[in-house]
């Protein structure tokens, strides 16, 4: 005690103090040898000879944090947008919903060293590190606000055209009772088999090529007659191309944009006003068609590459499926999804081509078909396969065949171009 007194430059009265409240406390000793010493428990603050030795401290920190209602992952700061658009919503259990306060403290505590490594909380919480600090207590929980989060899912086939199971979820700490609900929600929406309509509307058109992409009993998809066709279509002649999935992911949009990006130069240089050739997009009346923020994406180009600062080189309109000129839900849905290119977007009165089939027509340049093809036994959602042409008769043909629709009627004194989305979302009751 006298060393220590010394060393420090107390009185005996302050050392005794001192050391009386560390013995106390379990943190100091006296050894064989009447020497004072450190007892296993303080003998642990110290990592090193020589080092600071690490003190437990209580430290109030705040955060916001986002976690979804499904699986309660904590999905860090990211901010997400208050619309729902352009996707399928899936149902979560509506107890998550109303004790989420609850449920978000219990999982935060069981979650923190996962969400401090992934840096989601405040860097004074950690001073090295050596440094890793644990949960005391979780004084509140207080939500803020209620909005969507996008899981991105991918359905694909493998070589023999067979659905491929669905990936599991990253951002979540478990994927299981998420995709029991999607599939809950897609068996929901599924259709009929349709492929026998399709077939007809195949035949109807003059188109026998995208026919043989399928199996003989017209189940599933023949990726092999797929490449054997895309192989003869690469060395003909006929300005065809087959694909498979939507036309607006990348790669099959890029079969649209080496069409369109010569077509554009052409008109940019040419002296003729092109500014009301129509470039029409007919959707399908499909579930799945558009959930994707692709297709928002696409489509806003189309209208950014129709014209420059002296000139229209086009006139792009999209055409989306309505029961009719009073149907109000349907179009306030769509003006939602594509704000804020509303302008561009028409309704119509479903039925074109049976509405298996979806369309994209450039007035005597290019033709895309997309046949939306239901084989709910063989895959969970509808399967697009289509092709693009420059065949100035199939250009012609189909563009003759939609043209007819879009200047007939449904029924007496009812048109099936119901006209803009805007006025059909404004009609009143």
């Amino acid at each position: 005690m006298s060393q220590v007194a010394t060393f420090f430059g107390f009185s005996r009265k302050e050392v005794q103090e001192a050391i009386d409240d560390l013995v106390e406390r379990g943190e100091l000793t006296l050894s064989e040898n009447g020497r004072l010493t450190l007892t296993e428990k303080s003998s642990s603050y110290f990592t090193e000879l020589g080092e600071v030795p690490r003190l437990s401290l209580l430290r109030d920190s705040t955060a916001c944090l986002s976690f979804d209602l499904a699986t309660f992952s904590c999905l860090g700061k990211d901010k997400f947008s208050d619309k729902w658009k352009a996707g399928i919503p899936i149902k979560v259990d509506d107890e998550n919903a109303s004790c989420s306060q609850t449920h978000v403290r219990k999982h935060f505590q069981r979650q923190f060293h996962e969400i401090l490594q992934k840096g989601f909380l405040s860097k004074a919480l950690t001073q090295d590190d050596k440094d890793s600090p644990n949960v005391y207590t979780v004084n509140s929980v207080n939500k803020i606000k209620h909005m969507p989060v996008r899981l991105p899912v991918h359905f694909k086939v493998d070589e023999d055209g067979r659905n491929v199971e669905r990936e599991d979820f990253e951002k979540l700490k478990s994927s299981d009772y998420v995709h029991e609900q999607i599939s809950l929600e897609l068996d929901h929406l599924a259709r009929p088999s349709n492929f026998g309509e399709i077939a007809k509307i195949m035949i109807e058109i003059g188109d026998g090529e995208t026919l043989k992409i399928f199996d003989s009993k017209g189940s599933s998809l023949s990726l092999q007659f797929f490449e054997d066709l895309a192989k003869l279509e690469s060395h003909s002649q006929k300005r065809r191309t087959t694909f498979v999935g939507p036309i607006y992911t990348s790669s099959n949009w890029e079969l649209v944009q080496k069409l369109l990006a010569p077509i554009i130069v052409a008109r940019r240089e040419g002296k003729a006003d092109v500014g009301q050739t129509p470039f029409s997009w007919i959707a399908p009346s499909d579930p799945f068609w558009g959930k994707s923020n692709s297709l928002q994406v696409k489509f806003s180009e189309l209208i950014d590459k129709a014209s420059t600062k002296d000139k229209k080189l086009y006139s792009p309109t999209i055409f989306l499926p309505v029961s009719g000129q009073d149907d109000r839900r349907s179009a306030r849905q769509w003006k939602r999804e594509f704000e804020p290119n509303t302008t561009n977007v028409r309704g119509l009165t479903e039925g074109f081509l049976g509405g298996n089939v979806e369309v994209l027509h450039f007035e005597g340049e290019f033709v895309v078909v997309v046949y939306h093809v239901s084989l709910p036994e063989s895959y969970p959602v509808t399967l697009p396969v289509g092709f693009v042409s420059a065949e100035a008769d199939v250009v012609k043909s189909i563009g003759q065949r939609l043209a007819s629709y879009l200047d007939g009627n449904s029924s007496f004194d009812r048109p099936n171009d119901c006209g803009p989305i805007e006025r059909l979302a404004g009609i009143s009751q």
